[in-house]
Order: C-alpha cells, then sequence, then structure tokens
C-alpha cells in the first residue's frame, strides 16, 4: 500500500477575504501537524506576487548557478542552490513573508506571536541526483514542537519539478540521535529509513501543489530535495517560525523601506536585520544559526 498524501487545505472565500482561518481549517491543519508534521494550504498566496518574483528571481538564479561561489546544498550534483529573495520595497509581500494564514496554523502550535526569524530560497535546476534524508538542524534541540518551516514554491510543483520528499509521522520522537555520524551532519540513519519504509512510512514527494500553495512543516520532519526533471529552475522561498520562548538571535534581512508596513503584520514577531535598499542581497548568506541558546 503506497504512503498517504499530505493533508491538502483549501481555503474558502470567506476565509480568504476576512484572512482568517475557520476553526473546522484550523482544527484539520492542526490534526494534519500533529499527525503527520505537515500541512498544506493550496491557496494561501497571491499568485500575482508570486508571478512577480518569479520572473525577477529566475534570472538571478541562473546568474547564481553560474558563480563557483554560490552554495550547492548536498553538492553540485543535487543541483540545488541556495538563492536569497528579492530585498527591494516592492518585492516583499506579507502574504509571503509573514502569510496571515500559516501564522494562526502555526500559533496554535507554539503560542501566540512566533517568532520570524528565517527568510531564504533555494532553487532546483534540472539534474539526476537526489539529496540524503535529513533535517534541517543538527544539535540538541527540544523534543517537543518549536518551529515551523513555511514552503512556498513560486510555481505549480509536482514531482516532476522536483517537489521535496516527506517522510509524513517522522517527526514523532525524533531527536538528534536520528542523525549518522559517519556521513556528515543532518543525515538520517540508512536502518531508521528502512523501518519507516517496512512499516510503510515511507518518503513521499506530493502529487501536485498548486500554485498558491504554502507547506507547514514541522522543523523535526525527515526530508529530501528531488531531482527538477525539466529544465526551468524551480524556486520554494521558506520562511521559519519559532516559538516565543525559543531562544536565538537570528534575524531576517529587509529592506528599511518597508519597516512601517511590517509593523502592521498580525500575530507575528519579525525579528528583522535592516539594511538600505541597494543591499546586494545576491551575496547569499548560509551562516545560519538555529540552536536553542543557553
Amino acid at each position: 500500500m503506497a504512503p498517504p498524501q499530505p493533508t491538502l487545505i483549501t481555503l474558502t472565500p470567506t476565509e480568504l477575504s476576512s484572512t482568517k482561518v475557520s476553526s473546522h481549517n484550523l482544527q484539520s491543519a492542526i490534526e494534519a501537524l500533529h499527525r503527520d508534521g505537515l500541512v498544506v494550504i493550496t491557496n494561501a498566496v497571491s499568485i500575482a506576487h508570486l508571478d512577480k518574483l518569479n520572473s525577477r528571481m529566475v534570472p538571478e538564479a541562473k546568474t547564481l548557478h553560474a558563480r563557483p561561489s554560490t552554495h550547492r546544498n548536498f553538492g553540485p550534483e543535487t543541483g540545488n542552490i541556495q538563492q536569497e529573495p528579492v530585498l527591494e520595497k516592492e518585492y516583499i509581500y506579507q502574504d509571503i513573508v509573514a502569510n496571515p494564514f500559516a501564522v494562526q496554523v502555526v500559533e496554535c502550535m507554539l503560542g501566540p506571536r512566533p517568532a520570524l526569524r528565517f527568510y531564504s530560497a533555494n532553487t532546483a535546476f534540472q539534474a539526476k541526483d537526489r539529496q540524503p534524508v535529513h533535517i534541517d538542524v543538527d544539535f540538541n534541540f527540544p523534543m517537543i514542537p518549536w518551529g515551523y518551516a513555511i514552503n512556498i514554491n513560486l510555481v505549480e510543483t509536482t514531482p516532476e519539478n522536483g517537489a521535496t520528499e516527506v517522510w509524513l509521522g517522522s517527526h514523532t520522537g525524533t531527536s538528534r540521535d536520528v542523525l549518522d555520524p559517519k556521513h556528515g551532519h543532518e543525515q538520517i540513519r540508512e536502518k531508521l529509513l528502512e523501518e519507516r519504509r517496512k512499516m510503510g512510512r515511507g518518503g513521499i514527494q506530493p502529487e501536485r501543489l498548486p500554485k498558491g500553495s504554502l507547506v507547514i512543516r514541522d522543523m523535526r520532519l525527515w526530508h529530501a530535495g528531488m531531482p527538477n526533471r525539466t529544465q526551468e529552475p524551480r524556486i520554494m522561498l521558506v520562511t521559519i517560525l519559532f516559538s516565543r520562548w525559543y531562544r536565538s538571535d537570528q534575524k531576517i534581512i529587509l529592506p528599511e523601506s518597508v519597516k512601517g508596513e511590517i509593523d502592521r503584520w498580525e500575530g507575528v514577531d519579525a525579528c528583522v536585520q535592516w539594511v538600505e535598499e541597494g543591499y546586494d542581497y545576491l551575496q547569499g548568506s548560509h551562516d545560519h544559526d538555529f540552536t536553542l541558546k543557553p
């Protein structure tokens, strides 16, 4: 029997116009996060915003891909590069950086006003190789929900253009002990992968994520980037929301020109390092630190 697909939730016109998630959809999302460690909201992001960002970021991705200095996630063979989002006022959108629907769901898991401490992207170019199954952290993290990644693909995503493989339910009981010291940080031990496969709970790629979807993923969930088999780069934005009690100095980078706007973002504590307009965001950064401070 094939492993189950992720829970997909579609917001109603009333929810979209009010930017409030109904109690029934909140319940479905919370159940999925507890059970699977992941839930998808299929129509939470403006298509126009995604198209505008995609038209700007795809050419930038090609420029970065040509640079030897660009960070390759798990090596060049995976075709996956680290890319920073556009840091100009007209490209900073609340429904992408601090999506109110995602925030409302995460608040139910982490408590009020989760801290927004990460905003980045990675881009899948055509490739044959996959990433190893991993988690994005390598430290003694808490054994409770403490952080959620919000992934937004700029285009419709399928296995053909590299939908991320997810191991639903693997967040339960996951600690640093699942990592394989023989293969570097973050990778899951092969024995544990095989055990889950035998249980019928191996990795799956979502069959289709419509453009406008967002994925809420527990930071402890096992996952892996998969090959993009098309010729068009596929860009995935990511923000991370942490519990208010989570001790971290991590900040997102935003231009000073949007200071007044983010003050109106409800339900989230945006932890920001402000930069002047014209900041060279394409220089990239891969020095993030998600560890829980003493």
